[in-house]
């Protein structure tokens, strides 16, 4: 009895093991099919006007380093305009900021999400202003042909882009495995699914979405994975998300376990975000409309974060050892094709003696990622953001609500509150 008992669960997770690397493998594979856009050949290319909406949590000097950079951008000067929502950021900081030629809009939150941000921001520009929204983290850095790349893909009033968001920062263990884990996601969740003609997965930031669907989005969402509520109205509504690979952002990487814990947290939590009722949505769309996008989503919600299935898939492999199992080559065929699915992922920059390094670091972030399943309790309830080695020293006493700073170039906005 005890040994039919444990055929039972072994079978039960062999089913959940393999549908995560069929998935994992299927995918992975297919982004080596993936063909880039063919460039636009019209002589006269419409050169779209886009707001860049960098929504700031705090991180100072992380802001003012990267907007130094993004405003060096090979496209039009009076085509785009970067706005800085600022919350909670320090007086001297937006002094700074108002220096450069953008506008700054500081807001303030009862409890502060990266949704309530955007939201703001959006409900003050008519459709008219801009074509599209550009979203960024505040760590990242624009290639300085970002802007022109996805310009040209977005010559047909395409709904939505998600451009490819690589590594800024390789110089700690956590950053390469973080790096990699990027361009895996890259390779499994953008040009796998691109080269099926399936949806592409958000980032969450080096995404182009046409103006009037991002402010109809936004006023749907108040959580802090919009992002994921961000597919689901894609999918819902069937736009398709575009993978623009040669749009490139780099996004600062994790150095340590602390802050790879905090955001795992929440990407953990995302997962089980009306679980029940996206599962139920997903099936009926599939039978009455046969949306397969939406489908792919909800397949999205039974997959264990990669670094566990192969966690998992390593420790099951050694069943074998056990007279009794009848799955234990199986599961050890399983690792192998998860690895294999994962290695053809990684760039060839990523492949040198620090990637050696960084793999003994592995058992330790699979640790981190059980100790995060059960601190998801209070995720999803605030502002999520990365936190950085830099700060900005010094401050600023001057009055908070003044909402006026002389400048010669930058625009300082109203604020907008709760």
């Amino acid at each position: 009895m005890v040994i039919l008992l444990f055929h039972f669960i072994e079978y039960l997770i062999l089913i959940w093991m393999g549908f995560n690397v069929l998935y994992i493998a299927l995918f992975s594979f297919s982004g080596f099919f993936f063909k880039k856009q063919i460039p636009f050949k019209s002589r006269e290319i419409v050169h779209n006007k886009f707001l860049i909406l960098i929504p700031s949590y705090k991180n100072d000097q992380v802001i003012l380093e990267s907007i130094s950079e993004n405003i060096n951008q090979n496209y039009p000067k009076d085509k785009f305009e970067i706005l800085v929502i600022a919350d909670s950021l320090q007086q001297d900081t937006i002094q700074h900021l108002l220096k450069w030629p953008i506008k700054v809009l500081p807001v303030s939150f009862v409890q502060s999400t990266k949704a309530k941000a955007l939201n703001k921001a959006l409900s003050i520009f008519s459709l008219i202003d801009f074509d599209y929204g550009v979203v960024l983290d505040i760590d990242n850095i624009m290639d300085k042909n970002f802007l022109n790349k996805l310009n040209l893909r977005l010559q047909h009033k395409e709904e939505v882009v998600q451009g490819q968001r690589t590594a800024k920062n390789i110089d700690s263990d956590f950053a390469i495995l973080d790096g990699i884990s990027e361009q895996i996601n890259n390779q499994i969740f953008r040009k796998g699914h691109a080269a099926l003609n399936l949806s592409s997965s958000l980032s969450g930031s080096a995404m182009a979405i046409r103006m009037d669907v991002f402010k109809d989005a936004m006023t749907k969402i108040n959580s802090t994975v919009e992002d994921k509520e961000l597919e689901y109205y894609f999918v819902r509504n069937n736009m398709k998300v575009l993978y623009e690979h040669d749009a490139i952002v780099y996004d600062e990487k994790v150095n340590n376990s602390h802050v790879f814990l905090s955001q795992r947290k929440r990407w953990v939590a995302s997962q089980y975000l009306n679980f029940s009722s996206i599962f139920v949505e997903g099936i009926k769309s599939l039978y009455a409309t046969g949306n397969l996008d939406f489908m792919d989503k909800v397949l999205q919600r039974f997959l264990l974060p990669r670094v566990l299935v192969i966690g998992f898939l390593f420790m099951l492999s050694f069943l074998y050892l056990i007279p009794f199992s009848q799955f234990g080559t199986s599961f050890f065929f399983l690792f192998l094709l998860c690895a294999i699915s994962y290695f053809i992922a990684i760039p060839s920059r990523f492949i040198n003696r620090k990637l050696i390094q960084s793999i003994f670091k592995l058992p330790l972030v699979f640790l981190l990622m059980i100790v995060a399943y059960f601190k998801i309790k209070n995720s999803l309830n605030s502002f999520s953001h990365t936190e950085h080695d830099s700060n900005l020293t010094g401050g600023y006493s001057g009055n908070k609500e003044k909402n006026i700073l002389e400048s010669n170039k930058g625009v300082l906005l109203p604020v907008m509150r709760d």
